[in-house]
Parts: structure tokens; C-alpha cells; sequence
């Protein structure tokens, strides 16, 4: 599970101690995509419009992909979803 982040964003620095804190809560390993350069590749790559976005990744093909919002970011709605088992995030 990526989460893509950028340091001037301040939906970002709010929305990651929440990330930071399914560390150990999922069965999955979690990453940090620094793209705050928005010439980082990493957002044509991945399509990101925003962030925070998370995708989740098994075995190289995603699986699940959550983009925020803006202004409001990833809700908590979301991120209950991803401890459930995905049933309420976005499918990609």
C-alpha cells in the first residue's frame, strides 16, 4: 500500500499521521511516495491528480486505489474501509 504525499500540501501533513498509524493494523506493508517535486514522474506514472492517494498493490497490478479529495483529502470513512477490508474505498 503506497501512499503518494507532497510536503506543501497541508491536506498531505494532516491526512499522514493517520496513514502512518495503520502501520502494523493491515495486512499489508505500507510506503511513502514522496512527489512533492511535481516533476517527479511518479505522478504521470500513477495518474495522481492529489494528494494524499493511496494504492494498493499485489503483485505489481492495483488493486485498490483511493484519491482525496480536495480540500478535504482522504476521509476517515476511507481509511475505516481499508481496516475493514477495502469495502468502502474507491476500486480503481
Amino acid at each position: 500500500m503506497v501512499c503518494f504525499s507532497a510536503a506543501w500540501c497541508p491536506v498531505t501533513r494532516r491526512f499522514m499521521p493517520k496513514f502512518v498509524a495503520l502501520n502494523g493494523k493491515l495486512p499489508a506493508i505500507l510506503a511513502i511516495a514522496d512527489i512533492t517535486d511535481k516533476k517527479d514522474s511518479l505522478w504521470d506514472t500513477f495518474r495522481i491528480r492529489i494528494t494524499p492517494s493511496i494504492i494498493v498493490f499485489r503483485d505489481g497490478d492495483v488493486q485498490l486505489r483511493i484519491d482525496g479529495r480536495r480540500f478535504f483529502g482522504i476521509t476517515d470513512s476511507a481509511l475505516a474501509g481499508l481496516r475493514e477490508g477495502f469495502p468502502s474505498a474507491q476500486t480503481a
